[in-house]
């Protein structure tokens, strides 16, 4: 009777498993993390006073690629704006104190988990262009996993971006463009709060389940 209703559990396992993942898109506050309980990787930049490249909070690595100088062009700093920086102006009503930012030719900003990969993250984000046009990548060893595009409408506001795929990923990378349909060119993305998490796929909470039922039926064998 046992092993019967071990293998009815297994067979259901694995019918759990996802055969395929693909990475989804949304916007807004708390639409693509679980909620607190789950929140693995939080970083909000406000101990990166000095605007340093690379830099790490939370569990995370954050990376400027292809930056105008090593103070991101002035961009980065809590009151300062790319093009701007009168005293007590604010970059993105998105954006809270210090935030991470580039500028340049296909240049990009990195987040990467520092010890595993994450199957979901958010952020707000903004653009040193008039208008938003946001395009993302997610990577996973290495390999492309997912892209796609995002408008945000203009500048100054922002919004918040999240991704998500139950495969998971280890790094993000976060271009704006000038348009729509641009892939390359100029670039000149910034982005603040990030939260990220990993949840266990159902497939592996069915599998532990039976771990442990396996487990505690062997003990009450030897026991008996």
């Amino acid at each position: 009777m046992k092993k019967t209703f071990l293998l009815s559990l297994l067979a259901g396992a694995a019918f759990t498993l996802p055969a395929a993942a693909a990475v989804v898109q949304t916007t807004g506050a708390g639409s693509a993390t679980p909620g607190a309980t789950h929140l693995t990787y939080a970083a909000d930049f406000e101990g990166n006073t000095a605007l340093s490249n690379t830099w790490s909070e939370g569990g995370l690595t954050f990376t400027q690629t292809n930056a105008l100088g090593a103070d991101n062009g002035g961009c980065g700093y809590a009151g300062e704006l790319c093009v701007d920086t009168a005293a007590g102006e604010v970059y993105s009503d998105a954006f809270s104190g210090n935030y991470f930012a580039t500028a340049g030719t296909n240049a990009y900003l990195s987040i990467k988990s520092a010890s595993t990969l994450v199957t979901g993250i958010e952020f707000a984000v903004d653009s040193g262009f008039n208008t938003i046009y946001v395009m993302w990548q997610t990577w996973l060893n290495g390999v492309q996993t997912g892209t796609g595009k995002q408008s945000f409408g203009a500048a100054g506001v922002g919004g918040v971006l999240g991704l998500s795929d139950a495969a998971g990923f280890d790094e993000v990378r976060v271009y704006a463009f000038n348009s729509a349909s641009a892939n390359s060119g100029y670039s000149a993305p910034a982005i603040d709060t990030v939260r990220a998490f990993k949840v266990p796929e159902p497939g592996s909470l069915a599998l532990a389940l039976l771990a442990g039922i396996a487990a505690a039926s062997i003990s009450r064998r030897r026991r008996g």
